[in-house]
């Protein structure tokens, strides 16, 4: 009797262990299978955001081609704008005070071309 209960004793004392060990192997498992859903969130976010920028670019680079005088009044007023802007930044005389609104008025020129 004695060399039973010393033998149930050992497979509790075997079993709890184990019942430890399969707790942390399902936390594992919880764990890794969280950690691939949020890969593969993650990739199909990266996967669409790169189909987006890339239909965007395309119809940029057909807007271009389709109106290439529109085009380059637009960035040559954009690039003039910036330029008082940043050269009324350094010195407050009158062309930095009236470089905002020539800026304002080519940013909202640009954004109702390319709407």
């Amino acid at each position: 009797m004695d060399k039973n209960n010393y033998e149930n004793s050992g497979q509790e004392s075997t079993g709890e262990p184990g019942n430890s060990g399969s707790k942390t192997k399902s936390s594992l498992e919880h764990g890794a299978e969280a950690f691939g859903n949020a890969e593969q969130t993650v990739s199909d976010a990266r996967d669409k955001t790169s189909e987006k920028v890339g239909e965007t670019y395309d119809k940029a680079k057909n807007y271009i081609h389709d109106n290439p005088g529109k085009t380059l009044l637009v960035t040559l007023g954009i690039g003039v704008g910036i330029g008082l802007l940043l050269g009324g930044s350094t010195h407050r005389t009158r062309i930095g005070r009236l470089a905002q609104p020539v800026v304002h008025a080519l940013s909202d020129i640009a954004l109702a071309y390319f709407r």
